[in-house]
């Protein structure tokens, strides 16, 4: 029977390759260290000499250490799995090791490892056990059992007490200040920032060895940061400290907390306003394709705006009073970004600046406005452990695999985001923090009549009066004008826009229509020559000829049923309102639509109230209202967890009017956004426009009609009002 022998150089594949960088190593080190209980690690780093050769580099803590037996049968254990099986530690932690590979960090560090564990159990002495391993070895040995490792144990000493201290000699890589300071900025972004106070772990930083002298620049100024002068006084320079406490300081906060099915309770502070929480409740969504469940998610997130008022406010509340906006900016863009934690810990490259995970600034792009971009935001979202997530860290400790629950998790955030940008807009709209987006003209022709300025000419003596009456009416009726002008405009980007809406599915059907059209006609073409041979294939081409001319005939009339139902929405001139039946530019709208509705598995349902349907107006403009609900209809059915999915369309009239009432039983629209729903713009969802209400409604009144949002209803419910035919 063969059986598999590991080359001993594995371990230095674990170690050397697997860890990404010196940077992710030391951390994984940390982490071990929390494992073990320790209320704090303290690593020093001595440089390398002139000649690139020696260096130092220890890691201490005071946790309960290790045994000789733990050291033999867990450390020296690649992959163990000592830690899965018992996830939690002796005073109570979440374990935040799982690979059982953290411990060859080691390796990338440097040469030689000396490791001393002092460890103490219940009724026993102090035991004191110690390895040192050359890492080179692992390569000059042909397989791992040939590596021999030094080892020995005693009782500990009167002055001894638990915890491990690593020293790692012979150090790979330089530690310059450019990898200081990444260094640096990667332990401050470690510990979450509630996660460190719960736990009470500290992580200390000695770079003291670091001098002119020695390395050209002043190490525990790094530690300190840039704004060593406004830390407090009296604290240890070496402890690891979050350069800004950006955990209170903010314009904007959401927080809350998603459950297992993505329900979503929390509130939105605005301390540019009143400071007061506005709960925010989001119903789950359902899955989406490739995506799976992640868990229960905790989270605050902080925005800020960056206008120069705005970024004054931020200096004096962090207290950088005497740093510029420039420097501020600057400084912000440093310590910015949204971190994922686990156990209080951060995954990196989340939160780092240059790691954009929510693709921010791919959103911001069609909205600058309302988007928030990657620099505005800071945070920390909170996951629970692999098991209970399905997000699970590569063994490289570069980020989470991005499997079914990581675009789950991705997806919950930023439709959360989505919700508070509006909220956001809506606010700085009304502070005249930025510019309203431009209406409908209904305003601009109430004014056109000048009518302030008519009756001051009423005023005017008599030989005066008739003159400017006459260039007045001149003026307001080129202005009548133009906004007619403006209007037709309008109303031919909206036909514009509502034939994006249809594209995709006229694709989709055409290409099929044309498909069969192709292949079947170049089957007769082919064959016609042989038409009447007196053989198997003359026989088989004669029966199937029918059929095959039938079917050519019925893909045809596809491509004129869908030329016919985009002949309202193609822009021509509307010339006068004609009467017309609404119900039959329904159903062509919902067949535009069939393949979205059969694939979310929506139910349409009439309810006739007997009313007859005959409207007067534009097919056009009732196209393009139907459309862009219907296509909102279908967008949050297909995220709604809800069955049946159920579009109800109702109908009714009055003496003037012709109702019809489309509801959809997907997520309820939060009653502080029903005023805003038509504001071009304004949407919620992730990649939308904020234009297809906007549209919807100006359409309608181009037909003397309208739309509106029914606040009052059970469903998700729009309304569209139409005159009644004069038939």
């Amino acid at each position: 029977m063969a059986r598999l022998r590991p080359r001993a150089r594995i371990i230095r594949t674990i170690g050397d390759q697997l860890i990404s960088g010196p940077e992710a190593a030391l951390i994984e080190l940390v982490k071990n260290s929390y494992d073990a209980d320790a209320s704090s690690v303290r690593i020093r780093i001595e440089p390398k000499s002139e000649d690139e050769a020696g260096g130092l580099l220890t890691v201490e803590d005071d946790g309960h250490g290790m045994s000789a037996a733990d050291l033999v049968e867990k450390w020296m254990e690649p992959a163990t799995t000592d830690k899965i099986e018992r996830r939690v530690s002796p005073s109570g932690r979440r374990m935040l090791g799982a690979k059982g590979v953290g411990r060859f960090a080691t390796a990338k560090l440097g040469r030689y490892l000396d490791l001393v564990a002092a460890y103490k159990s219940p009724g026993r002495r102090l035991e004191v056990t110690e390895l040192k391993i050359d890492w080179d070895e692992f390569y000059t040995r042909k397989y791992l059992d040939e590596v021999n490792i030094l080892f020995s144990s005693k009782v500990g000493g009167r002055g001894d007490r638990p915890g491990v201290s690593i020293s790692i000699r012979e150090l790979r890589d330089s530690w310059t200040s450019h990898r200081l300071e990444a260094l640096v900025r990667e332990l401050r972004r470690l510990a979450s920032p509630v996660g460190a106070r719960e736990t009470s772990f500290r992580i200390h930083l000695d770079l003291s060895s670091f001098t002119e002298a020695t390395a050209g620049f002043d190490g525990q100024s790094i530690v300190a940061g840039a704004l060593a002068s406004l830390n407090e006084k009296d604290v240890d320079p070496t402890v690891i400290r979050p350069l800004f406490n950006l955990d209170h300081v903010y314009h904007y906060k959401v927080s809350g907390t998603f459950d297992a099915s993505g329900r979503f309770k929390g509130a939105f502070v605005n301390q540019r306003g009143d400071s007061k929480p506005v709960p925010i409740r989001i119903e789950p969504s359902a899955l989406e394709e490739g995506e799976e469940k992640c868990g229960k998610i905790k989270l605050r997130i902080n925005i800020y705006d960056r206008e120069g008022e705005a970024v004054d406010d931020l200096i004096e509340r962090l207290g950088l009073d005497g740093v510029g906006r420039l420097d501020a900016r600057r400084l912000l863009n440093e310590n910015i970004g949204i971190g994922i934690y686990r156990e209080g810990f951060r995954i990196r490259p989340y939160g780092d600046p240059e790691t954009d995970w929510l693709e921010l600034e791919r959103r911001r792009v069609q909205d600058p406005s309302l988007r928030l971009g990657h620099n505005q935001v800071w945070g920390v979202v909170e996951i629970e452990d692999e098991g209970d997530s399905g997000l699970t860290e590569r063994s490289s400790r570069e980020g989470l695999d991005h499997n079914g629950s990581f675009l789950r998790l991705k997806r919950l955030v930023t439709d959360l985001l989505v919700t508070v940008e509006q909220d956001r807009q809506n606010f700085r709209q009304s502070a005249g923090f930025s510019r309203k987006k431009a209406g409908d003209t209904s305003d601009v022709r109430k004014h056109a009549g000048l009518r302030t300025i008519e009756r001051e000419i009423n005023q005017l003596p008599p030989r005066y009066r008739e003159r400017f009456t006459r260039a007045l009416r001149k003026d307001s009726a080129a202005l009548k004008t133009a906004i007619e002008d403006l209007e037709s405009y309008q109303q031919a980007l909206a036909s514009r826009s509502t034939l994006g809406l249809v594209v995709a599915q006229v694709l989709h059907d055409g290409r099929r229509f044309l498909s069969d059209i192709t292949t079947r006609s170049k089957g007769l073409a082919d064959g016609a020559s042989r038409i009447q041979e007196k053989s198997a294939f003359g026989e088989h081409f004669r029966s199937s000829f029918g059929k095959n001319a039938q079917s050519i005939h019925q893909s045809a009339g596809g491509l004129n049923k869908l030329f016919k139902a985009l002949d309202p929405v193609s822009g021509r001139r509307r010339g006068r309102p004609t009467d017309f039946d609404a119900s039959r530019v329904m159903q062509r709208c919902l067949d535009l639509f069939s393949d979205a509705i059969q694939r979310e598995g929506i139910v349409i349902e009439f309810n006739n109230e007997g009313s007859s349907l005959l409207v007067r107006g534009y097919e056009a403009d009732l196209m393009a209202a139907l459309l862009n609900i219907i296509d909102n209809a279908v967008h949050w059915l297909g995220t709604s967890p809800a069955r049946p999915r159920v579009i109800r369309i109702t109908t009714g009239e009055t003496k003037k009017y012709v109702r019809i009432a489309l509801s959809n039983n997907g997520p309820p629209i939060d009653d502080r956004f029903h005023q805003r729903l038509f504001s071009p713009g304004f949407t919620l969802k992730t990649e939308g426009s904020g234009i297809g209400l906007a549209i919807a409604r100006e359409a309608m009144r181009g037909s003397k009609g309208d739309v509106a949002f029914d606040g009052d209803a059970r469903d998700v419910t729009f309304v569209i009002e139409m005159q009644r035919s004069r038939e």
